[in-house]
């Protein structure tokens, strides 16, 4: 939520005394984790389609940021790192706005399109995937825009959308209301036009999903369930639950919004932000409570998060906040042991790098249960994958076992018959939460007698033009994942076994 965007940079403390929201309980606990086991930083995995992200804002006409009145390159990735020290956290997500502002009553310009598509180059030049999201008001009723120009726009926005298909991780549906969000116009309320709205946008965004901001707008949608099923949600109000203002505008627990998105969130993409820290009837400027926050984060699995909201605040708060294996296991949250292991030791790791690694998939190797095994030419391999991610997949992805030599050539490479899009981290339908064992059973055969060799496994984009590049490609979690980049037409191989 965007409200009272101009105060992004607050001295809080000249702003309102801290409140400290968490229960005594939490707090007590908290402080008996910090003085008995060190906590100790844990480095992030470069992975796409997941963790914490960042946002730029662009009128499309000018590339002209309209909140922090500044022109591209200012507001871009590198300044939004650096703004909010994520440079070690493995980002690859930015939020992009595009406003159409101009265009309204009229066609997207020549230069618009160019502008924009300037945009996605810089994206892939710096190995990040957009959540896209095109809007007209960047405040309440700032335009008079309608459907018309609506479905006239994304006409001619579906060229530059195929264009960048791969680029895309979420185009959000947008259009409509302040920053886009869908409420506070007069389309706000017309379904028919929002459901052809949302179908046109699925139909050009093949194979792919959208999010809408309010549940309840979701189930008003006239569209077949397969159009329904591509649906996620963007919580743009997300306090844990804990803001006089959070029924209705954030997901709360126990309400009928909460218990929508838990039950379809494993199957499609559900993102977050906190409102600012502002002390406004609309800020967020209080601590919210880490433990309900990781409920919320497993319950209606998040996949991204974003930073540059609330981040001298709540997200402050969670880098100093430690969790350990068995706080969380108290928790119920899915994590592997190892994780909180570091030199041999038990440690504890940061909420804000637990938050940040395990939002989406986080997939590892269960060794114990895989095996390889050669004779002659024939190498029978079967691998068992975690995932101890919030979350799971959710755009197409294919998955190659690569064998390689001890060079690291290419010797042979197969595509399997798996789609880890079901890779989902425990069973949504069952009462247990342990975590699934997702099995990969092959046999190939090799070109010629090798006497020893590296079995890799390979999970690129989609689209050829980013299936070699390694910013694109799947790395697995296991700490002595040994990760091979130099194979020709190949980004990431992880080597999940020799032989």
């Amino acid at each position: 939520m965007k409200r009272y965007i101009r105060h992004l940079i607050l001295l809080w403390a000249l702003t309102a005394p801290i409140y400290d929201a968490l229960g005594s309980t939490e707090r007590d606990s908290l402080k008996h984790i910090a003085t008995q086991i060190p906590m100790v930083p844990k480095k992030a995995i470069h992975n796409p389609e997941r963790g914490y992200h960042l946002e730029s804002n662009y009128f499309a006409h000018n590339l002209y940021n309209p909140f922090h009145k500044v022109a591209f390159p200012k507001g871009w990735i590198d300044e939004q790192l650096a703004r909010y020290d994520g440079s070690k956290d493995g980002i690859t997500a930015l939020q992009l706005y595009f406003y159409l502002t101009e265009y309204v009553g009229g066609d997207i310009s020549k230069e618009g399109i160019a502008n924009m598509q300037s945009i996605f180059d810089e994206v892939k030049k710096k190995g990040y995937k957009v959540v896209l999201r095109f809007a007209y008001d960047v405040d309440y009723g700032s335009t008079k825009a309608n459907f018309d120009d609506v479905f006239r726009h994304i006409d001619q926005l579906e060229p530059l959308i195929k264009k960048n298909i791969g680029l895309i991780d979420i185009w959000q549906i947008g259009f409509i209301g302040a920053w886009g969000e869908g409420h506070s116009s007069p389309m706000s309320t017309d379904d028919t036009n929002k459901s052809k709205m949302v179908r046109r946008i699925l139909d050009i965004f093949t194979g792919r999903q959208t999010t809408i901001r309010y549940p309840n707008q979701k189930t008003k949608l006239q569209l077949d369930t397969a159009y329904l099923n591509r649906i996620g949600y963007n919580n743009d109000y997300f306090t844990a639950s804990e803001h006089p203002k959070a029924p209705d505008n954030d997901y709360t627990v126990g309400s009928l919004a909460y218990e929508q998105v838990k039950a379809e969130s494993p199957y499609v993409q559900v993102m977050g932000e906190i409102p600012y820290a502002e002390a406004t009837e609309w800020g967020l400027h209080t601590l919210i409570s880490v433990p309900n926050t990781l409920k919320a984060l497993k319950e209606h699995h998040y996949s991204l998060f974003d930073i540059t909201q609330n981040n001298e605040l709540n997200i402050a708060h969670w880098k100093k906040t430690p969790l350990t294996s068995d706080t969380l296991r108290k928790m119920g949250i899915l994590f592997d042991p190892s994780y909180f292991r570091e030199n041999k030791q038990e440690v504890a790791r940061s909420t804000y790098d637990f938050i940040r690694d395990h939002l989406g998939y986080r997939l590892y190797i269960e060794r114990a249960s895989s095996a390889a095994k050669r004779r002659g030419r024939k190498l029978t391999v079967e691998l068992a994958i975690k995932n101890v991610g919030f979350s799971t997949i959710h755009n197409p992805r294919p998955v190659y076992l690569v064998v390689l030599d001890r060079s690291h050539k290419i010797i042979a490479q197969q595509q399997l018959a798996v789609d880890p899009r079901t890779w989902q981290p425990f069973d949504p339908k069952g009462k247990s939460q342990e975590a699934l064992l997702h099995h990969i059973r092959t046999t190939l055969s090799l070109p010629y007698t090798m006497p020893h060799g590296y079995i890799g496994l390979w999970l690129p984009d989609p689209e050829r033009n980013l299936a070699g590049n390694a910013a694109y490609d799947i790395q697995l979690a296991n700490d002595d994942m040994r990760v091979i980049s130099d194979g020709s037409g190949h980004g990431r191989i992880n080597i999940v076994a020799d032989f």
